[in-house]
């Protein structure tokens, strides 16, 4: 009977240890299904942030190239108000027409009128006689 109760005994811990190792291998199936539902989750984020990124970055190039489009035009309306510039008139060449305005303006410039320029040469003649 010493045999049958070893053997009793002996099947009695491998039942033990089979159902320990049975729990052992539950619990880390449960945790590998958690961590392949984690890295899963995970996966979907970082796919759906790579998409926003890709659309945040084709918004920012088509507004670069809008920008860019603006410059260009801006410098060619600077380059043809440049030229237009060219073509008129300097400082200097302003105040030379003044001049010669106030010169033939005949407001404010005073005229000698034929009777008076003959009366003063008769006059300076006279003294001169």
């Amino acid at each position: 009977m010493a045999e049958k109760v070893d053997v009793q005994s002996v099947v009695t811990e491998l039942v033990r240890r089979l159902n320990e190792s049975a729990r052992r291998i539950r619990s880390s199936e449960q945790r590998i299904e958690r961590m392949e539902t984690s890295f899963s989750t995970l996966e979907e984020r970082v796919l759906t942030q790579l998409t926003d990124l890709k659309i945040s970055l084709e918004r920012i190039g088509n507004k670069i190239s809008a920008v860019s489009d603006k410059i260009i035009s801006i410098e060619t309306d600077i380059s043809r108000v440049n030229k237009e510039l060219g073509k008129t008139a300097s400082k200097s060449e302003v105040k030379q027409l003044e001049m010669y305005l106030e010169i033939i303006n005949p407001i404010t410039s005073k005229f000698v009128t034929k009777d008076e320029l003959e009366k003063a040469l008769e006059e300076k003649f006279a003294r001169k006689a």
